[in-house]
């Protein structure tokens, strides 16, 4: 069995920062455009339930088309669960509140609730300030699956809203611990059952988001879990030091700029600091 575990698209984010109004519109069509890249992915290759950990929206701001897009691409993939945790930024996930969501949109809320699928057993919870210290008392484990967990926050060694206590998490039989918040993939050992891993962001949105981009595919087989990072973005982000020591003319910064640029596709996005 397969699965896909992504986090933190962050649709419709401002993104005001390094782009214009317009700029910003035409990144934030992009990053919309590979969710729905992502779910033709998991129905060609089989996938029977994605896995979003947190941050779907950027807070209250989004579009009703957006929203329209997102519900609309999981109906057309019904043989696909996807699997809902909102996450810090998911204020907007109140625009669900008033559509007809389709029957393979499952959410998690702020208890626990297990999701089963053939040998695996998925289950997540909402942190939030009335239960940030309580969830680790009761972490589901269903004997004879391969058990996941889905949280959304800061790993470390502390409780509460926002907080992953990952010494909280050590010896409850989790075999994968899939974790939305931070943007850049991560995989290490939980205990020496399990491994956490952050999938990171599906699209750079800023220059601080630099790198390949993409989510976790996760094959189940024979009571194991085995993790792969598949890079899946449109656009990989740059930042790039440039030496225009000694230049004078903006000709001849051009040309360092060109020839720092060298390699990269012509469909990324460049933030080139010059130096010197």
């Amino acid at each position: 069995m397969k699965l896909i575990h992504c986090a933190d698209l962050h649709l419709d984010s401002p993104m005001g920062t390094h782009m214009t109004m317009q700029q910003a519109s035409a990144r934030n069509t992009q990053i919309t455009d590979s969710f729905l890249r992502l779910t033709d992915f998991a129905r060609e290759n089989g996938v029977r339930a994605v896995i979003i950990a947190g941050d779907l929206f950027d807070g209250t701001r989004v579009r009703s088309r957006t929203v329209d897009e997102i519900l609309a691409a999981m109906e057309r993939t019904p043989e696909v669960d996807y699997l809902y945790l909102p996450g810090n930024h998911d204020g907007a996930a109140r625009a669900f509140s008033d559509r007809v969501l389709p029957e393979n949109l499952k959410q998690f809320s702020t208890d626990w609730t297990t999701f089963c699928y053939e040998n695996a057993a998925i289950s997540g919870v909402q942190l939030c300030a009335d239960n940030g210290e309580t969830i680790y008392e009761n972490v589901p484990h269903v004997p004879g699956c391969v058990n996941i967990a889905v949280l959304h926050g800061q790993a470390g060694t502390v409780s509460g809203e926002n907080r992953v206590n990952l010494n909280a998490l050590k010896g409850r039989g989790i075999d994968y611990l899939a974790l939305g918040h931070i943007h850049s993939f991560t995989l290490q050992p939980l205990d020496e059952k399990g491994v956490y891993c952050y999938c990171g962001c599906l699209e750079g949105r800023g220059f601080d988001e630099c790198g390949e981009k993409g989510f976790v595919l996760l094959t189940i087989e024979r009571g194991r879990v085995t993790p792969e990072f598949v890079p899946f973005s449109c656009r990989t982000l740059h930042r790039v030091e440039t030496d225009v020591a000694g230049c004078v003319r903006s000709a001849e910064i051009a040309a360092r700029i060109q020839k720092a640029a060298q390699g990269i596709s012509p469909d990324d996005m460049v933030e080139f600091l010059l130096m010197g």
